[in-house]
C-alpha cells in the first residue's frame, strides 16, 4: 500500500485526487493520512468526496473513510471498468476539479466513457470550466489525449446547477516537448465573458475593459458574451492566448471594468514569461509527463506543482527534474521526468 502524507507542504485537496486517479491506474491500494490537517476545516469536504466517488465508479474501489470531515482514506481499486455515469456534487463544488481527478483515468480504459458531472462551473480556488476545455485539454491533446467538455449549463456559488459532460476516449500518449509558447500566435487573445442572471449590461463592460486593455498592449482580442438563465447567479471572464488561459469571476463590490482588467493582467504576467504552460497548468501536466515521456517549460512552480510531483513520485519509479529555464527572452522553468 502506498502512503501519502496528506498535509505535505499545502496540504491541499489535490493530494487526495491525484492519489486516487493513480491508485485506479496503477492498481496499487493508497492511504492518504493527515488530509488537509494544515485548513481550518481539515478533512475531505463536499468537493473531495465527489472526486473520490467519481474515480471509485470506474474501478470499482473499496473505500474506507469516505465522508465529511475524514483525515484518513483508504482506497482498494479494482479492475478499470468503462462505463457511463452521473455525478451530482450537491453543492456548487467545482466541476473542475472533479474532472481534473479523472482525466488520468482515460489511461486506463478500454472504451468511450461518457460522464455528467454537476455543480459549480466557476467557482472560487478552482480553473473555470473553460479553462479545463480550451487549455487543458489542448495540451494534452498535443500528447495524444483525446476527450471532450460540453457544458450544458453554468453553475455559481453558493447554489451550484451547473451541468458538464466529459468524454473520455482509449489513449496512448506520445512525448512532446512544449517549453517556449508559439510566438506566431501570441498577438490573438480568444475570449468569452459568461453572465448568468445579471443586467446584460454588465458583460458588456467586462468585454470593453478587456479589449482596451488588450489592444494597448499590442493584442488582437476577440471575446464573446454568453448570457444565460439558472438556479445560480454569476459573472466572470475567460481569456486564451495560444496554450496561456487567464480568468476573473466578478463579486459583490468588484466593479465590472475591474473584472476585465484583473483577467487581462494575470494573462499578459504569464505571457511575458514566454514559457508555454502558466502556472495553473504546471501541476496539472504532472501527471501526464510520466505516461508521454514529454519535457514541458512552466512559468513558476507553485506549491501545487510540488504536490503533484510528491504524489506522481510516491507511485511511480519517476523522478522530476527542474530546472530554470532563461533562453529566447523567456523566463521560467523546465520540468523533465526521469524514469528510475
Amino acid at each position: 500500500m502506498v502512503i501519502i502524507d496528506g498535509s505535505y507542504l499545502e496540504g491541499g485537496g489535490q493530494i487526495v485526487r491525484t492519489a486516487v486517479s493513480l491508485s485506479a491506474i496503477t492498481q496499487n491500494p493508497v492511504k492518504i493520512i493527515n488530509i488537509r490537517k494544515k485548513r481550518r476545516n481539515s478533512g475531505l469536504a463536499h468537493q473531495h468526496v465527489a472526486c473520490v466517488k467519481a474515480v471509485k465508479k470506474l474501478c470499482n474501489a473499496e473505500v474506507e473513510g469516505l465522508e465529511v470531515g475524514s483525515e484518513i482514506l483508504e482506497f482498494y481499486p479494482k479492475k478499470v471498468s468503462a462505463k457511463d455515469f452521473e455525478l451530482d456534487i450537491k453543492t456548487a463544488g467545482s466541476i473542475s476539479l472533479v474532472i481534473q481527478t479523472l482525466l488520468p483515468l482515460g489511461l486506463a480504459i478500454d472504451k468511450p466513457v461518457n460522464i455528467t458531472i454537476k455543480g459549480g462551473t466557476d467557482v472560487k480556488n478552482a480553473p473555470p470550466i473553460d479553462y479545463i476545455k480550451s487549455i487543458t485539454l489542448d495540451i494534452l491533446g498535443k500528447m495524444g489525449y483525446c476527450g471532450s467538455v460540453d457544458i450544458i449549463k453554468r453553475g455559481f456559488y453558493p447554489e451550484g446547477g451547473g451541468e458538464v459532460k466529459l468524454k473520455l476516449n482509449p489513449l496512448t500518449l506520445k512525448p512532446v516537448d512544449l517549453i517556449e509558447l508559439d510566438k506566431s500566435k501570441n498577438k490573438f487573445v480568444e475570449g468569452i465573458v459568461f453572465n448568468q442572471n445579471l443586467d446584460e449590461n454588465i458583460p458588456r463592460r467586462i468585454r470593453k475593459s478587456a479589449i482596451d486593455i488588450l489592444m494597448k498592449n499590442g493584442y488582437m482580442p476577440n471575446i464573446k458574451i454568453e448570457n444565460t438563465k439558472g438556479i445560480s447567479t454569476g459573472v466572470g471572464i475567460f481569456l486564451k492566448c495560444g496554450t496561456i488561459g487567464a480568468h476573473c469571476l466578478g463579486e459583490r463590490g468588484l466593479r465590472s471594468e475591474m473584472v476585465g482588467k484583473i483577467a487581462v493582467e494575470n494573462l499578459l504576467k504569464e505571457l511575458k514569461t514566454g514559457m508555454a504552460l502558466d502556472k495553473y497548468m504546471g501541476d496539472q501536466i504532472i501527471p501526464f509527463l510520466y505516461y508521454s515521456k514529454s519535457t514541458v517549460g512552466v512559468s513558476e512552480i507553485t506549491n501545487h506543482t510540488l504536490t503533484n510531483i510528491y504524489v506522481v513520485e510516491s507511485f511511480l519509479d519517476v523522478k522530476f527534474n527542474i530546472s530554470k529555464y532563461c533562453e529566447n527572452n523567456c523566463n521560467g522553468y523546465l520540468i523533465k521526468c526521469d524514469v528510475i
